[in-house]
């Protein structure tokens, strides 16, 4: 493989990393403790500093999906009327 460079991005802070998703830098350290977006923890212990690369957060967003399709949610319908049914009877 010469001649062929991996480009990579640079690694990014939270609060970089959170300009870019649009949200609070405290949220998305909370979600990289917890594994649900793709970081670099740097250091061991509580008090560990995250990194994120940018490709890896788009390449996350994409992935996401809110589980509707046609403008309605799966299986929401009938826990929405089940509810409704419930409140009704009490």
């Amino acid at each position: 493989m010469e001649g062929i460079a991996l480009q990579r991005d640079a690694p990014l802070d939270s609060i970089e990393a959170a300009k870019i998703l649009r949200m609070n830098s405290r949220t998305l350290v909370r979600w990289a403790r917890c594994g649900y977006v793709p970081a670099h923890p740097l250091g061991e212990g509580r008090r560990r500093i995250w990194r994120f690369f940018e490709s890896e957060l788009l390449e996350w967003v994409e992935r996401q999906q809110n589980g509707c399709a046609d403008g309605v949610p799966h299986g929401t319908i009938p826990i929405a009327i089940g509810a409704h049914a419930k409140k009704e009877i009490a």
